[in-house]
């Protein structure tokens, strides 16, 4: 996979740290989602930029979905690319891949997807998405390359 055709904001490389490995010796399964959010966040700062101010433009995951297709252990190197793969006026779903490098290629580790709901922290409900970043989200850069 050649993964310069994604946008800066939309590549990440985690730091895979001795706490995220289990008795296995791999990075345990329940760290993967604090690896999607980290992704998010780079995303989304991309756009909105570090000033996000989350009680006025929150947002909930109200879902996590994850195939894993290889193990990833403490010293391998890794780069997790991140989407918007849909968007609704009030929830919308990120998609990730997980690469990590073996012999010089990048192979595909995991992929994954999670719903994001709007949601206003001071009034407690939900509520539509900003419409600057409907149409900011709706962008083909912010896809997934063909």
């Amino acid at each position: 996979m050649n993964l310069s055709v994604f946008q800066s904001f939309q590549r990440y490389r985690p730091e895979i740290r001795f706490a995220d490995i289990d008795a296995v010796g791999i990075v345990n399964n329940a760290v993967y989602p604090t690896y999607f959010e980290q992704c998010r966040i780079h995303l989304f700062e991309g756009f909105v930029g570090k000033e996000w101010n989350w009680n006025d433009a929150g947002m909930v995951v109200a879902r996590h979905e994850i195939d894993y297709l290889r193990p990833i252990a403490m010293n391998d190197e890794v780069e997790i690319v991140t989407w918007i793969d849909s968007i609704g006026s009030k929830s919308m779903v990120a998609a990730y891949e997980v690469y990590v490098q073996r012999r010089g290629e990048w192979k595909l580790a995991s992929k994954a997807k999670t719903v994001m709901v709007s949601y206003d922290h001071v009034n407690h409900c939900s509520t539509t998405w900003p419409e600057s970043w409907i149409e900011i989200l709706k962008d083909s850069e912010m896809q997934k390359p063909a």
